[in-house]
């Protein structure tokens, strides 16, 4: 059954992949699945770590994660769910060995996070990887139309608080302003909808 179930495993598409891998618990299935994505979690890993040799450790410890994430999680979309995966991965090892990397040498995405999330996971990033996508994407849409621009432009296209100044034409503060008071209320928006986020 297992060797029919494998069969062609890399035509098969993401979705499932994942309901093959939550079934059967096979890695090869996993694998398959991760490798269409190694790169992008190199590119994020590099992003960060700026450095190939921790961005490689990266991809092989974010592969190690997904053993039992991927068994666990609600997956809808496995590219933007894994994305923030890898970045939750790099800003962790951040926080912990930020003695090792200069705050300086941080990207400014990087430097933001840390600076605003005081150890904790933005919201945007835990209710994505809990599986609560779509009542956040109803309450990012309930934004103010700036404050709304201003978390799509950091949170997902993964801009600076810099380059959105210059794509908006905004003062640096307002944009900083605009993602924490959006970050605020997507928080509220969320809770009340019964959806909490749990400091990681």
């Amino acid at each position: 059954m297992l060797k029919f179930l494998r069969r062609n495993i890399k035509e098969k598409s993401d979705e499932e992949l994942v309901q093959l891998y939550q079934q059967a618990g096979d890695l090869e299935v996993l694998g398959t699945l991760y490798e269409r994505y190694v790169e992008l979690v190199y590119g994020v890993s590099l992003k960060f770590f700026k450095e190939k040799t921790k961005a490689e450790d990266a991809v092989m410890a974010v592969f190690e994660t997904l053993v039992e994430k991927v068994r666990t999680q609600e997956i809808r979309q496995v590219r933007p769910w894994l994305h923030v995966v890898a970045k939750n991965h790099c800003l962790m090892q951040l926080r912990k060995k930020n003695h090792t990397v200069s705050y300086d040498e941080m990207t400014p995405a990087a430097q933001a996070e840390l600076v605003h999330s005081a150890g904790v996971l933005h919201p945007v990033d835990v209710f994505e990887e809990d599986g609560h996508q779509l009542v956040l994407k109803k309450c990012i849409e309930a934004l103010p139309a700036q404050q709304k621009h201003c978390v799509e432009q950091f949170y997902y296209e993964d801009k600076s608080y810099k380059e959105i100044a210059d794509l908006t034409g905004d003062a640096l503060g307002l944009v900083r302003s605009n993602i924490q008071n959006g970050r605020r209320n997507l928080r509220i928006c969320m809770e009340k909808s019964g959806v909490t986020a749990l400091d990681q």
